[in-house]
């Protein structure tokens, strides 16, 4: 048998009460008149000193009633195989969370990193051991536990192996991302643990250089388990002046720069340059940027007939952040046709504010074209068109035109300003004759203003307005507009609605292109669309529509996903360490921008390059600085410095033994049976004390 609270068995001294009074002798309590004394012999009074126990069954279930009382106040229990328990001390988990990101390529860093590394895996051999590493994201190098099992063997020299498999990349440091994964993981691992510990097992180790440049914003918005700990290995170099660059700008030839100091540099005079041979700087300016701060240099302009030059940085400790790789802008060219009437200045024309919607920027180029009725045909294809927009009724060569645009995958807009469309709505639709008698076109009845509502945010004409701030939709007001009814078997999506019943703007699909249908003009007379700050971003997004691919953006940084053109033949894309990567049809995004330096993307006929684009380092990786702890600490996460040994480390096996004895005992409760046979004894003792009470003479010798 154990107890629970084995310091109540102190009370057993409670049983020494009933023995004392039951030796204390008691006075005769009855007084027996007598007539004379004087013929009696006198005699001296004799004195017994010994005090005898009378009754001692009376005192033995006093005695056993004060034991099973005591007893039961310190919980006594019996161990069964129902709980097993145990007090040899739980396998402790030691995750390393090793940092890979491109500050870690500072002199001497690494090298730091994995002795450091090694001395922890050395003094917790016996630990179950996980190592992660992280950039922007968490990377698994030896995984948790996912389920409970044995703890395993020793295998430092294999996890030696791996850690010296590692090796710094060039992706940014977002810390928070990686400590909110890792939290989340231990979590999941500890709900198969049934008594709860298993998080106070656990010690992240963290190998860090834990400069400024780390993201840990995402930390506030998560609730840190106060069980876990994390102890922090801070890694420092001693040379830490530092400084980086950032393209800001690229008009036409002439590149405009960033140049970052660290705050705690000790240089504060650096040289940027322009390098067309390696270890030949050229064009070399000179710039005075203090610690802690940024400045902005406009660099001498480009020849085009020469090739792009990398931008050099010197003045500083470490070069792995001194380099930026520039590639020229290149202007996109982009059609607009718009079968419409033309403005001539005349804010009532579709015309007037459509060709404004469109403005031509140093990174494409619009040609807007308007097709007048009255205008002879002057489009001969639709291979290079981008957009149709029809805002007029069209005739029958119009409406074929258009028809084999859709088909190619083109976008077209079409606005109902008035019912002169309904004819080409449903030409352009080859409508069924049962679905051309359930499509309805009328005008609506408007009582003042119709308000946009049931907005698809996550349709892409409408994803740039799904922030609270830009998804206000209500000063948009629409005087008149068109009630469009589609029957159910034609394939449609309802972008927006007036006033939760008609439909305002509907995407039909058709062959391989898009018809966006407006139930709505544009123009002041209508509503008031054309005005609104909401105009320009969707007509622009309907030109996008065709395809996500933007040829004019040339620089990304390391870990972002570029979009490809549209596929139709196999892609290769040439990176600074693959000659050739092979992406097979249909892909659309490129991740691989693993890093810095130039990539170009071909079609598999190799004819020409279709696009090159440059990748950089993120502007934070140069600043190496360190982060103050308590930053990391202010939201949540749990420290303990390197030489500290944790709290649960020292008291977890008595945690678990304490947890598993508080169950066992309260599903026993034994308590309560002793206190029961202890009322019964007490009982037993007043029925047997009356009785011998009853029995007892009214005297005795005195």
């Amino acid at each position: 048998m154990s107890f629970l609270t084995p310091l109540y068995l102190a009370g057993i001294i409670a049983v020494g009460l009933p023995i004392l009074l039951h030796l204390v002798r008691h006075q005769p309590k009855n007084v027996l008149f007598f007539s004379s004394l004087r013929f009696l012999e006198h005699k001296p009074p004799q004195t017994n000193r010994r005090n005898k126990i009378e009754h001692w069954l009376l005192l033995s279930l006093r005695v056993l009633a004060v034991i099973l009382l005591v007893t039961a106040f310190a919980r006594p229990f019996f161990k069964n195989s129902d709980l097993e328990l145990t007090t040899a001390e739980p396998a402790k988990q030691t995750i390393l969370l090793i940092d890979t990101s491109s500050s870690m390529r500072r002199e001497s860093l690494w090298n730091q990193a994995i002795q450091t590394a090694e001395q922890i895996l050395k003094e917790n051999a016996q630990n179950k051991i996980s190592i992660y590493t992280f950039d922007t994201s968490l990377h698994p190098i030896k995984p948790l536990q996912t389920s409970q099992q044995t703890p395993e063997l020793p295998l430092t020299e294999l996890h030696r192996e791996r850690i010296q498999r590692l090796s710094p990349g060039w992706h940014a440091t977002d810390l928070g991302q990686a400590l909110i994964e890792l939290a989340a993981l231990l979590q999941q691992q500890a709900i198969s643990d049934p008594t709860g510990t298993s998080l106070q097992n656990c010690t992240i180790e963290l190998i860090t250089d834990f400069q400024e440049g780390s993201q840990i914003a995402s930390l506030a918005d998560f609730s840190w388990p106060e069980s876990l700990q994390v102890r922090l290995h801070p890694i420092q170099t001693p040379q830490t002046s530092n400084a980086g660059l950032q393209l800001l700008a690229f008009e036409k030839t002439q590149p405009t720069v960033r140049i970052l100091n660290a705050s705690d540099s000790k240089q504060e005079q650096f040289s940027v340059a322009y390098e067309w041979r390696p270890g030949e700087p050229e064009l070399t300016q000179q710039i005075y940027v203090p610690r802690g701060q940024s400045r902005v240099l406009r660099l001498p302009a480009l020849d085009s007939n020469l090739p792009t030059p990398l931008i050099k940085l010197s003045g500083d400790d470490h070069p792995f952040d001194n380099t930026l790789h520039i590639q020229p802008l290149k202007t996109e060219s982009r059609t607009i046709v718009h079968y419409g009437i033309p403005a001539e200045n005349s804010i009532e024309s579709p015309d007037y504010f459509v060709k404004r919607a469109f403005p031509s920027t140093p990174e494409r180029k619009i040609e807007f074209l308007t097709v007048d009725p009255a205008s002879p045909q002057v489009l001969v294809g639709t291979a290079n068109m981008d957009l149709m927009i029809l805002s007029r009724e069209l005739s029958g060569d119009e409406i074929q035109q258009v028809d084999e645009f859709l088909k190619q995958g083109g976008v077209a807009l079409l606005s109902l300003n008035d019912q002169s469309s309904t004819h080409s709505l449903k030409s352009l639709l080859s409508l069924s004759k049962e679905q051309d008698t359930a499509t309805e076109i009328e005008p609506a009845e408007v009582n003042g203003y119709a308000l946009l509502t049931n907005i698809d945010f996550e349709h892409k004409l409408f994803q740039m307005f799904q922030a609270p701030e830009y998804s206000d939709f209500t000063k948009l007001k629409f005087w008149r507009y068109q009630k469009l009814s589609l029957p159910d078997s034609l394939s449609h999506q309802v972008l927006a609605r007036f006033d939760h019943k008609d439909p305002a703007l509907v995407s039909i699909p058709r062959g391989a292109g898009r018809l966006i249908v407006s139930t709505f003009g544009w123009t002041p007379r209508e509503s008031q669309f054309a005005l609104s700050t909401k105009f320009v971003p969707i007509m622009n997004a309907i030109l996008n529509l065709k395809t996500e691919f933007d040829a004019s953006r040339t620089q990304f940084l390391v870990g972002q996903k570029v979009k490809l053109p549209d596929p139709v033949q196999t892609i290769q894309i040439s990176t600074p360490s693959e000659p050739q990567i092979q992406l097979v049809a249909g892909v659309q995004d490129f991740s691989e921008t693993v890093q810095p330096g130039l990539y170009q993307i071909t079609t598999e006929d190799r004819s020409e390059t279709t696009h090159q684009f440059a990748v950089n380092l993120d502007i934070n990786e140069s600043k190496t600085a360190p982060m103050p702890v308590e930053q990391l600490e202010a939201l949540g996460v749990k420290l303990i410095q390197t030489d500290q040994a944790t709290e649960k480390e020292m008291n977890s096996a008595d945690i678990q033994r304490q947890a598993l004895v508080r169950e066992l005992e309260q599903k026993q409760k034994l308590w309560r049976w002793l206190i029961l046979g202890a009322l019964a004894l007490l009982g037993l003792e007043t029925l047997l004390a009356k009785w011998f009470a009853d029995k007892t003479p009214a005297t005795r010798k005195a």
